[in-house]
């Protein structure tokens, strides 16, 4: 079971590589509501989870709910990349928000999962997400 669990993590992180692209694109051509929707999409293709549901709690609480450290970076991703939107569009409080909340996330995957673990996550996420700076 814990196997298939993985390969389902993996198929998230692919996932989110697919979409990487679409949320740049939204980021920098869309509404900033198109935007936030695409966020939406790609959380809950890739986590399974809705990411307004999620980036309501803490980041501590949120990393509990995963079984593996790609889960958490994906999230943090997604928040990043919430905050890239924000802040392209003059709401520079909220921006600073998730990137702060993208930050504890990170933390919090390497105080639950290791460090080691949490540096292969990040890893597996630079390897699939095309030209975006990642999170380390």
């Amino acid at each position: 079971m814990p196997v298939l669990r993985y390969v389902f993590t993996l198929n998230a992180v692919r996932e989110l590589g697919r979409m990487a692209p679409e949320l740049a694109r939204a980021r920098a051509e869309a509404s900033l509501d198109e935007c936030l929707q695409g966020i939406r999409e790609a959380c809950t293709l890739s986590l399974g989870m809705e990411f307004d549901t999620l980036v309501r709690f803490d980041a501590r609480s949120v990393v509990r709910l995963f079984a593996h450290a790609e889960q958490a970076r994906i999230l943090a991703r997604l928040v990043d990349e919430r905050a890239r939107a924000l802040a392209e569009r003059g709401d520079f409080h909220a921006a600073l928000e998730d990137t702060v909340y993208a930050g504890q996330l990170v933390a919090c995957s390497r105080q639950r999962f290791g460090v080691p673990k949490d540096a292969r996550a990040a890893d597996a996420l630079e390897r699939e997400l095309p030209e975006l700076p990642g999170l380390r």
